[in-house]
């Protein structure tokens, strides 16, 4: 599977004296009664996609799944004056809910925080409800954001309707970036990827009609968490390449014939990335 040229640099070798430390650590912030698995599954991606290290914030129910599917990751228990462990990047909002308390938690993670995060699903809606209907948020200084919504949580985040969106998915994407000082990553048929300063964009072409598969998006935040993590630089690389790299393992999975499932795509991610990787080794 040819890699597109534009995001080659979001698979950097690994240096000889790598460490956990090193690759990028992961904090994924999530889970709720209704969706104790949803953070779990980010953080699969996350492993996945080459974190040395994840930290996950979730309630105590979502320990079971942890320990089948992420067993290496450490645990925070989700209540709203938690404070999640530092990392290189921060992922929030997969199955979190919406109320008062994970607003609490959203507000606390962002307000005045350097760093790099990365919002998804719920975080999306919180952030819509605070700023969709006026001119967007301002990020602190030293603070970087990926947003990764899909076309209905687009609408939200500029409080438009979803035709709207998807009349003009470019026009969409840059008028969030302008919103909200962000990379954005909007999901969907040729996901598109856009910078936070709109001068460069990302078409992407993998990816397939079985990815239509509840899990997908949040497997997605952690693999770009991951990425983003590694770099520790450009979130438009590291964005663009995740987005590649997620839609080229399910596209692999399919040629095969093979099962299409949430963890099965994690594999084949940790598969490919490792290829990769090793391709991009000085001989």
């Amino acid at each position: 599977m040819n890699l597109p040229v534009e995001i080659s640099e979001g698979f950097a070798e690994r240096p000889a004296d790598a460490n956990k430390y090193s690759v990028g650590t992961v904090a994924v912030v999530g889970g709720s009664g209704h969706y104790l698995h949803a953070p779990v599954i980010a953080g699969l991606g996350a492993r996945a996609a080459g974190a040395g290290l994840v930290q996950l914030v979730v309630p105590d129910a979502s320990r079971i799944a942890a320990g089948a599917l992420v067993p290496e990751a450490t645990f925070t228990k989700l209540v709203a004056t938690c404070v999640p462990p530092k990392a290189d990047v921060t992922v929030i909002g997969m199955g979190l809910g919406v109320s008062v308390s994970t607003e609490v938690i959203v507000s606390r993670l962002l307000s005045g925080s350097r760093g790099r995060f990365v919002l998804d699903a719920d975080a999306l809606a919180i952030l819509a409800s605070w700023y969709g209907r006026t001119d967007g948020y301002d990020p602190a200084k030293g603070q970087e954001l990926v947003l990764t919504p899909h076309e209905g949580e687009a609408a939200k985040l500029l409080g438009w309707k979803r035709g709207r969106v998807c009349e003009d998915r470019l026009a969409t994407a840059r008028e969030i970036v302008d919103r909200y000082g962000a990379t954005v990553v909007l999901k969907g048929r040729e996901t598109l990827v856009v910078s936070a300063d709109g001068s460069r964009v990302y078409k992407n072409c993998t990816g397939n009609p079985f990815m239509a598969l509840g899990g997908m998006g949040d497997l997605l935040a952690g693999v770009i968490g991951a990425r983003w993590a590694y770099l520790k630089g450009d979130p438009f690389v590291a964005a663009a390449a995740s987005v590649w790299l997620h839609g080229a393992a399910s596209d692999e999975i399919v040629a095969e014939a093979g099962d299409p499932s949430v963890v099965r795509t994690a594999e084949r991610i940790s598969s490919l990335r490792v290829r990769l990787d090793s391709a991009r080794q000085p001989r």
